[in-house]
């Protein structure tokens, strides 16, 4: 158990991070937890689990973290998460305060493993991006290689130029820009991991420059990450004439790495 009195404990299983919370929630805590939870929920991996039997919360308002972390990080990047209480009493005090209001709760680790939806290994693509000139162009290729493998050509004169203007924007100098692709349904992501910050200018202008290049429904936001970092994202409508199964091009090791 740290000072402040919390104890975290976070394990992996089959791809799926468990974070076991003890001790205290209270109002100097509180903070500690939220950051761990969005951490955990943007690590990329395949859903976070959290027990939360240990857990001791001096006011049951402090409950409400956890509709805060999953108002943050489901939008995007949509990592299942999922409380474990088996405490009669926790799930009153939960249930009472209509707590979570968006969050599956089971009674076992087990049953939420059971219950977490996986994204395939191969609908995704994580790739740290060059710090220099050429950055947008890498951006753009890595971004059009994915389009044809997941096979929504639609999208070709689109998710590119959007990944271009999401790079273009942004300056990081604390740590190289990381470019975020996900495939979900009929659902494109184009995202940017960075430690910079936007102010409402940059947003604005960059807002309205993605609603000149895409010919889809879309939407943007930013998605805390924990450790001073956010995801700045733009999310597709595949058009329903797209169609799959993708094409099978080989990975370019040089532009990409897939965790």
């Amino acid at each position: 158990m740290t000072a402040d009195g919390l104890r975290v404990d976070i394990r992996e299983q089959n791809g799926v991070l468990v974070i076991r919370f003890g001790g205290r929630l209270d109002w100097s805590t509180y903070m500690r937890v939220q950051d761990v939870l969005l951490d955990c929920a943007t690590k990329e991996l395949v859903g976070v689990v959290v027990e939360l039997d240990g857990l001791v919360a001096e006011s049951p308002a402090l409950l409400v973290v956890f509709d805060v972390v999953w108002l943050s990080a489901a939008r995007w990047p949509g990592i299942s998460l999922s409380l474990v209480v088996s405490d009669h009493q926790l799930r009153s005090t939960l249930g009472a305060r209509g707590l979570p209001r968006h969050i599956p709760m089971h009674t076992t680790v087990q049953a939420a493993l059971a219950a977490v939806v996986r994204l395939r290994h191969e609908d995704r693509v994580d790739a740290a991006l060059p710090t220099c000139r050429c950055l947008p162009h890498v951006a753009e290729r890595i971004t059009e290689r994915a389009c044809e493998r997941w096979g929504v050509q639609s999208l070709l004169d689109v998710a590119p130029q959007v990944a271009v203007e999401l790079v273009s924007h942004i300056e990081d100098d604390d740590s190289p820009l990381a470019l975020l692709l996900r495939m979900r349904g009929d659902k494109m992501s184009v995202a940017v991991r960075t430690t910079a910050r936007l102010d409402l200018r940059q947003w604005n202008i960059m807002r309205r420059n993605v609603a000149s290049i895409a010919v889809c429904n879309f939407t943007m936001g930013e998605t805390p990450a924990g450790g001073g970092r956010h995801i700045i994202w733009a999310l597709l409508d595949v058009p329903e004439d797209s169609q799959r199964p993708p094409s099978h091009l080989p990975e370019a090791a040089v532009f990409t790495h897939q965790a």
